[in-house]
């Protein structure tokens, strides 16, 4: 049992939370990019907060399901019908043999996730089912889905593992105020750029004081052409101190790397595993969720942050969810 795809959209894969500690053997991690609303499908579902999901890119699929389970929609309004009606966005729903999910472009953001009960049964490659486009490598057959693609899921009997007690489960946070004050509810709006702030590695001392002061103080333009890879920004180029090359060296999740255009590029969870431009630091996780929402024409703009300050900012954040998804 499981689906089958009619219209696989515009990029959609299998993702979970990545594939950690192979970044020395030149594999990039993956996995979903709003690590919010992919651990939010999954809490919908009755399932782990690490299972693994569908990402949905700018526009839904359509699916045939040829089995009953539960499913839930998170992250950007893609606009989802049941069997021709409109399906809730953060609840979850029943599906049976014969039903048909419809979705359409992504309202008010970039990404959606599509969790089942029980999870995708795909197989793990490196201790990961996400998919890495660059290496053709785990989620189904290295790649996006294609139409005719069938993905399976497990037969749960009912009320088996809790999965039954999750019919009609939604989101509506209790304490909302605490997720807006850690900016995890806030959805992109054009007339308000959005806030990243960086904590700054050693390699920031390779700008000039001019060029840091352009990067805070100016306001960039999320390119069309960004991908899973990383977030292009047009707009005032960052000035180096001198020659900002250097030899090739491990790159973080969030590293702003400003190659010689002066452009800066966010790098995101298929960013490449070394390179030789000097990043201004890192832009925090919370951030980066935010940002993996930012369609292109968004703005941005960049405020230092103490890295102990960030520290702790990951940290609550962390607690928060985990009292939320409990």
């Amino acid at each position: 049992m499981g689906m089958t795809v009619i219209d696989p959209g515009f990029l959609t894969t299998v993702q979970d939370q990545g594939r950690r500690g192979y970044m020395d053997r030149g594999f990039s991690p993956a996995g979903a990019l709003d690590g919010f609303s992919f651990r939010l499908a999954n809490f919908l579902v009755g399932n782990p907060l690490e299972e693994a999901a569908l990402e949905i890119t700018l526009r839904g699929p359509s699916m045939m399901f040829d089995g009953a389970g539960f499913i839930a929609l998170t992250g950007a309004d893609i606009q989802p019908l049941l069997n021709g009606k409109p399906l809730a966005m953060n609840r979850s729903a029943a599906v049976a043999p014969g039903d048909i999910l419809y979705t359409s472009f992504a309202l008010c953001g970039l990404r959606s996730y599509l969790a089942v009960a029980g999870g995708l049964d795909i197989a793990k490659v490196l201790g990961s089912r996400s998919t890495n486009l660059k290496a053709r490598l785990g989620g189904f057959k290295g790649r996006k889905l294609e139409s005719q693609d069938h993905i399976k899921f497990p037969r749960i009997p009912p009320g088996e593992h809790g999965i039954q007690s999750c019919e009609g489960r939604s989101f509506v946070p209790p304490r909302r105020g605490i997720l807006k004050g850690l900016g995890l509810i806030r959805p992109y709006t054009p007339a308000e750029p959005l806030l990243l702030h960086v904590a700054e590695g050693r390699q920031a001392r390779l700008f000039s004081l001019r060029g840091l002061r352009t990067f805070y103080g100016s306001l960039y333009t999320v390119e069309n052409d960004s991908d899973r890879m990383g977030i292009r920004l047009e707009g005032p180029a960052v000035a180096a101190a001198g020659d900002a090359g250097i030899v090739s060296d491990g790159i973080a999740l969030g590293a702003v790397q400003v190659p010689g255009s002066g452009k800066p590029i966010v790098l995101l969870h298929d960013r490449q595993t070394t390179g030789g431009y000097a990043k201004i630091g890192a832009v925090i996780t919370r951030d980066l969720w935010l940002l993996a929402q930012a369609p292109g024409g968004s703005a941005v703009r960049f405020k230092r942050i103490d890295p102990r300050r960030a520290e702790r900012i990951y940290i609550k954040t962390e607690k928060t969810i985990k009292l939320l998804m409990s």
